[in-house]
């Protein structure tokens, strides 16, 4: 077995509890191209419609916490909060953008006076300085260095609902520079853009539905693998290139396994775990960014991890 070793915890909760918020607050999380922690926060979280449509608006404040950690080390090395003010959106997701943030809906509406725009782009205070829409049924979002906006999208986002008869994100995934113009498009058969990454050279990785293929691109010419997971929500690519990170897949997220990447082939699979004073942790949420890891556990405490090798 290989497994990954954590050695330090960071107290979210009462990280939150000094600025009044509650965890149950947290919307979600990722790693920015800065190498900071964004954690998207909302007053209040809408309840689906029916007990399963997401609704498009929120209408509720949001703000957010900023961590500078080690990742070598899992050591938290500061924080700050930040209260971004009201917003009529549902946002899932947040990434910074050079000097700004965006907020990102993952579902949106086409309506007879156009989509509701649920991309938005907003100062540390809250202020929008741009807004436009990146498509409905989005699964994930990264932003590179350079100011481009990389959208995934699940099956409804592909296939249509929400009023969109001509999807925008009929491709699966989109790559867009800061003002919503599309950069790049998928031309594989994405009926459902499971996860992506993007490695330390800068090149996307993307794995979909349904033909369950793993793909890296630099956006001009691409690599097609066949990893033997099928339905997996998000994967890691190991600094020394040598090794990859899936977790375990339908009904198993709270899994994961490595694989050797040898050419053009994915083999060598293993049960993974993440070790913390020498037992397992429970993990309930995750995020990758190349080869850094966020691991969230059952208990609410974070986790930080850059994964040279195993």
């Amino acid at each position: 077995m290989r497994n990954v070793f954590v050695h330090k915890s960071i107290d979210i909760v009462n990280i939150l509890k000094e600025y009044d918020v509650s965890f149950n607050s947290f919307v979600s999380m990722s790693i920015g191209y800065d190498d900071a922690v964004y954690i998207l926060l909302s007053e209040k979280i809408p309840e689906r419609i029916n007990g399963i449509f997401v609704d498009t608006t929120a209408d509720t404040i949001y703000s957010m916490l900023v961590l500078s950690v080690d990742w070598y080390t899992g050591e938290l090395l500061s924080y700050e909060y930040y209260n971004l003010g009201r917003h009529m959106m549902n946002f899932h997701f947040i990434q910074p953008i050079n000097n700004r943030i965006l907020l990102l809906g993952s579902r949106t509406c086409n309506q007879k006076e156009g989509p509701e725009k649920n991309a938005v782009l907003v100062d540390r205070s809250g202020t929008v300085s741009d807004e436009f829409c990146l498509g409905d049924g989005i699964e994930d979002c990264i932003v590179t260095a350079d100011g481009r906006i990389i959208t995934s999208y699940f099956d409804e986002g592909v296939f249509g609902n929400y009023g969109w008869d001509h999807p925008i994100g009929s491709c699966g995934l989109i790559s867009w520079d800061e003002k919503g113009n599309i950069l790049w498009k998928a031309d594989d058969p994405i009926y459902d853009c499971y996860a992506m990454n993007l490695d330390d050279k800068g090149n996307l990785w993307y794995y979909y539905y349904d033909e369950f293929n793993l793909v890296r691109t630099d956006f001009h010419k691409k690599v097609v693998y066949q990893p033997d997971i099928m339905g997996a929500a998000g994967f890691l690519l190991t600094a020394d290139s040598g090794y990859l990170i899936f977790d375990g897949g339908y009904d198993k997220h709270s899994e994961f396994h490595s694989a050797v990447i040898s050419h053009h082939e994915i083999k060598d699979y293993e049960r993974t775990e993440i070790i913390f004073q020498e037992k397992p942790l429970l993990i309930k949420n995750f995020k990758f960014r190349g080869s850094k890891a966020l691991f969230l556990d059952h208990k609410n405490r974070l986790f930080v991890k850059q994964i040279v090798q195993i």
